[in-house]
């Protein structure tokens, strides 16, 4: 089987997660049972879900120099998962989210502080353009700055690499970038602000995002699994039903494990398949990037439900 080579560019962010017995309404305030802090930002998790399922992942980031960085490199070392392209910004805090999480339903509330993140620049993405060049797909989202996903874009369209981006949390830049991309992956709340006025219609929405210029979309709908509508056609792929701990991170271990399944050459089809299995396994653990499942697992776990 081919190795699946990966650069992702994103973001890093130290998760304080807060586990409460309900998400508290406005004005209320609830005691929480405990608290964490764990390695997160949607390209972070995305390049821990790629290389745990089995890709060689570049990840490109910054991060400050005050220590909240520091949970993030204990995993990556942990892991195996190489730092040498996270940049170090003594100037910058490091990115910060604060997670609520329903004890009782596994729903959760964010708030994230950007912080580095929005420092990382194009030069920065200029001067590792080798490494965009030489990778399968370049995986993106929205947590970084506005110049810096421009120019990855740039880069790997230059190159002919396949560029998959997940439009969250939204920006208007993905209107800038959607005629570049391969593959777009938004869920339901994302795919609605790209193409609104469909009622929450992601079938419809999914046609517009194709009127844009984008070839390839796949809408992430939580229990009902994961629509396909594009260049192979139009299909659902439905998740496996696994009674569900913390969902916070369900989506980006499905996009790293997706862009890890296609860049081995496997289909479409295929590729949903086995993001849909390591996202229903990921959210039967707590955290973000700590709760990515190792491809062993869920192989296992395909035999037996797929």
């Amino acid at each position: 089987m081919k190795k699946a080579k990966i650069t992702v560019v994103g973001s890093y962010n130290t998760d304080i997660t807060l586990n409460v017995p309900h998400l508290p309404l406005n004005g209320q305030t609830v005691f929480g049972t405990s608290m964490q802090f764990n390695p997160g930002g949607k390209g972070s998790n995305q390049a821990v879900a790629a290389h745990r399922a089995g890709a060689d992942v570049v990840f490109i980031a910054k991060v400050g120099c005050d220590g909240m960085e520091k949970t993030g490199f204990e995993l990556y070392e942990k892991i195996g998962l190489p730092t040498d392209n996270i940049i170090r910004d003594e100037s910058v805090n490091t990115g910060v989210a604060a997670i609520e999480v329903d004890k009782e339903t596994a729903q959760n509330r964010i708030v994230v502080i950007p912080g580095a993140n929005m420092s990382l620049s194009a030069d920065d993405i200029r001067q590792r353009e080798d490494l965009i060049a030489s990778s399968d797909i370049l995986l993106l989202q929205l947590e970084t700055s506005r110049e810096s996903i421009i120019e990855a874009v740039k880069i790997a369209k230059k190159h002919g690499v396949k560029i998959v981006l997940n439009p969250a949390p939204f920006s208007d830049v993905v209107f800038d970038i959607i005629k570049d991309v391969d593959i777009i992956t938004p869920n339901e709340t994302e795919a609605d602000l790209i193409a609104p006025g469909h009622d929450g219609n992601f079938q419809w929405a999914a046609s517009d995002m194709i009127g844009m210029g984008c070839r390839n979309i796949i809408v992430t709908v939580g229990k009902q699994g994961s629509y396909y509508k594009g260049e192979k056609g139009e299909f659902v792929v439905p998740v496996i039903d696994l009674k569900p701990v913390d969902t916070t991170g369900a989506g980006d271990a499905y996009n790293g494990a997706f862009c890890t399944a296609l860049a081995e050459g496997k289909s479409m089809k295929e590729a949903m398949q086995f993001a849909s299995a390591y996202s229903s396994l990921s959210v039967t653990r707590p955290g973000a990037a700590s709760s990515m499942p190792t491809r062993e697992e869920v192989e296992e776990l395909m035999k037996e439900n797929v």
